[in-house]
């Protein structure tokens, strides 16, 4: 599983948790802490994907697999 996915359900998880309670509770600033905990999961959708040299993956050196 990749990192943002991650990070997108913790978000979604700790934000139903919230919000829930905040519901329960007649709280309606944990209402809108677990609405942000929401937000912050979708907004995380728009982030750019890493490329292929940005990934916690060391790159393969080109230069060893060529003969002498």
């Amino acid at each position: 599983m990749k990192r943002r996915t991650e990070l997108q359900l913790a978000f979604l998880v700790m934000g139903l948790i919230v919000w829930g309670y905040g519901q329960r509770t007649d709280d309606s600033r944990l209402t809108w802490i677990g609405l942000g905990f929401f937000a912050a999961a979708t907004i995380l959708r728009f982030f750019k994907k890493r490329s292929e040299q940005e990934s916690d993956e060391e790159p393969l050196d080109q230069d060893s697999n060529r003969g002498p």
